[in-house]
């Protein structure tokens, strides 16, 4: 009885430890567009200027945002109030002693449309750089061989930096106040 207790134990104990290190993690939560079933990050932003207004301020803040504008515009069109663009975010995996370090990029496609006192953003079509399509949403497909609990969080990491885009963009679009100096 004294050996079969800790036996037991020991028994119990891995395969608690198994089955915590064979559970799969919480997918994160990206938006998905119904009709498309692609990752697509949309809004509508109300902002009072006219389309050209409004097309300027956007081609300022890709200027500022983007350090190769020439390679991520692929079409600007200021009659249509429109910018195209392709661009990209790093991903990075964990290694063991917790330190980052870099897997690939991740391209998508970035959309801006001007209309009166209000501009569209679209960002979509994720796709990792691979020799051949490679969508992110196959990330979320824990039945694909080959898939592991990494994708989770390089979901995680294209969101952030999705997120820290648009907050950029958005107070990009925001009117400049004109300093007046009335001595």
């Amino acid at each position: 009885m004294k050996r079969i207790f800790p036996t037991v134990l020991a028994v119990m104990i891995c395969a608690a430890a198994f089955a915590q290190k064979n559970e799969t993690p919480e997918a994160p939560y990206l938006p998905i567009d119904e009709r498309t079933n692609l990752v697509t990050y949309q809004d509508v932003v109300k902002q009072e200027g006219t389309p050209a207004v409004l097309y300027e301020r956007a081609m300022e803040w890709v200027k500022k945002y983007y350090k190769n504008t020439s390679e991520v515009i692929k079409k600007a069109d200021p009659q249509k109030g429109v910018i195209e663009m392709r661009s990209s975010v790093r991903i990075f995996y964990k290694q063991k002693d917790g330190t980052l370090r870099y897997k690939n990029v991740v391209y998508y496609n970035f959309k801006i449309e001007c209309r009166d006192n209000r501009y569209r953003y679209t960002i979509t079509n994720f796709n990792e750089k691979a020799a051949g399509p490679a969508p992110i949403e196959n990330w979320f497909n824990t039945s694909l061989s080959g898939w592991t609990p990494s994708q989770y969080d390089y979901l995680s990491q294209i969101d952030e930096q999705v997120k820290e885009l648009i907050t950029s963009l958005e107070e990009g679009m925001m009117p400049v106040e004109e300093f007046v100096d009335e001595w």
